[in-house]
């Protein structure tokens, strides 16, 4: 069976084919432009760029997909009118405007919020976006049919469905946790039409089939199954095989540490921790994170007029060591655990013998730390996870590799596809179809991973407690 995965990112779009042993075929991506603006984003762009990207990976005569399934950025404002149109641009998930709706939230409900939906309100959710479009663009609160996200706005444009699923329905505070439906009483009490929002269909399920008008765009045969897949998280957890036992850690625009547990086992982690819904109805997806994650060295980067690719070059120079300058990598708020979005980056340690090397390195050590905070709180309050996958930065550039190693205690592994989020929507697009009982069993065979052995370094403890301490 050959299963084509799109996965809708805010920085590119990619797409690939899959047969059901986790094989991966014709990897197709382009970039988006987000020089008008990082934080917003024109969604009929996503929805080109997909039908472009599907053209030419139909083209090949050796793809002959048997179904789409789709993955994508989660957290979005994206309303769409009663005939389809984005009533504006998407608001991606960095936009942290809504702070004044987001604390009004957390004031109102207090424990409710977490207890009920898993979390805290945090600005880059989805509602306080909602609650601020409302009270400033009334007009667009009013034009918009149906708040979708960016996964979903592509389900819709290939089937003319407008459903979502539980994984992105979880990330925009308000739906029940126990029940993946939408708690239509609490918009009720916030005077949001829950009508707005919407139908949550399982990740595993067919949520329509491709029309003849998005044929004739992307290529597709008319009428093959669309999958309703996941959010970028979940579906990044499902291809790295992260599972009771395993969590993997991400650097990418943020970094991320993605763990799971039994459904409901995690509410000591509420408030600590984001709590999602899962791809496995039967589990829950937590997460821990800091916000800039790989931004803060492209940040760097751009400061001193190198390039990326030079940034680690100068970090690979500087071993890790007592007088290593720490970064406190809080450019854009320091995430999870302390759930704090206040822009607050620092240095610690600065010395005038300091080298541009040794910031580099200082700022791969420091952006590590917080979800090396994040692992720790993790194993006090639900158990050790043995097993660590390294997913993209984590797993290319030495310097991270390196530092990574040196921080976690786990056994450490490299996948062999390191395209998680497309693998994972594959994953879940194969249990759509029975071709795997569970993602537990569908992992046993298209997740295909290395053991990486680094020898240990006992001056990164130190660190990390000095770390610690200057962040009390």
């Amino acid at each position: 069976m050959n299963i084509i995965a799109v996965d809708i990112g805010t920085s590119r779009i990619k797409t690939a084919c899959f047969d059901e042993t986790g094989r991966m075929s014709r990897l197709l991506s382009q970039r988006l432009d987000r020089a008008a603006s990082p934080e917003i984003q024109d969604a009929e762009q996503w929805f080109d760029a997909s039908a472009l990207l599907l053209k030419q990976l139909t083209a090949d005569p050796s793809v002959s997909p048997d179904a789409v399934v789709l993955t994508g950025n989660m957290h979005a404002l994206l309303g769409i009118d009663a005939g389809g149109k984005p009533v504006a641009p998407a608001v991606l998930w960095s936009d942290n405007s809504a702070q004044a709706e987001s604390d009004g939230l957390n004031d109102r409900y207090g424990r409710t919020l977490p207890e009920r939906f898993g979390n805290r309100s945090i600005p880059v959710f989805s509602l306080p976006k909602i609650l601020r479009m409302k009270r400033l663009s009334p007009d667009l609160y009013r034009r918009t049919a149906t708040f979708m996200q960016s996964k979903d706005y592509i389900a819709f444009r290939l089937t003319g469905n407008r459903v979502t699923e539980p994984t992105d329905a979880s990330g925009v505070l308000g739906m029940d946790l126990c029940t993946h439906s939408w708690a239509k009483d609490f918009f009720d009490d916030l005077q949001i039409d829950s009508a707005k929002l919407p139908a949550i269909v399982p990740s595993a399920s067919v949520c329509g089939h491709v029309t003849g008008e998005a044929a004739v765009r992307t290529g597709l045969p008319q009428g093959i199954p669309v999958i309703a897949g996941t959010g970028d998280l979940a579906s990044a957890a499902v291809g790295s095989s992260v599972d009771p036992e395993t969590v993997s850690l991400t650097l990418g625009t943020a970094g991320q540490l993605l763990a799971a547990g039994k459904k409901g086992a995690g509410s000591k982690l509420a408030g600590q921790l984001f709590i999602f819904a899962h791809a496995d109805p039967e589990q829950e997806l937590y997460l821990g994170s800091v916000p800039s994650g790989g931004f803060s060295f492209e940040w760097l980067a751009g400061l001193h007029n190198i390039s990326v690719p030079d940034f680690f070059e100068l970090a690979d120079r500087v071993p890790l060591s007592e007088n290593l300058p720490i970064f406190m990598p809080y450019i854009l708020g320091k995430g999870a655990p302390s759930m704090d979005y206040t822009p607050c980056g620092a240095w610690r340690n600065l010395r005038a013998a300091h080298t541009l090397a040794h910031l580099c390195r200082g700022a791969v050590f420091g952006t590590l730390c917080p979800l090396r905070q994040c692992a720790d709180l993790l194993e006090k309050v639900s158990g050790r996870r043995a097993n660590l996958i390294l997913q993209a930065l984590a797993c290319r550039e030495k310097a991270v590799r390196e530092t990574t190693c040196a921080l976690f205690g786990q056994r450490k592994f490299i996948p062999e596809n390191s395209e998680a989020s497309l693998l994972g929507a594959a994953m879940v697009g194969a249990v759509a179809f029975k071709l795997y009982p569970d993602l537990g069993a569908a992992a046993a065979v298209m997740v295909k991973k290395r053991q990486i052995s680094v020898p240990a370094n006992p001056v990164a403890q130190s660190l990390f407690e000095r770390f610690l301490a200057f962040a009390e």
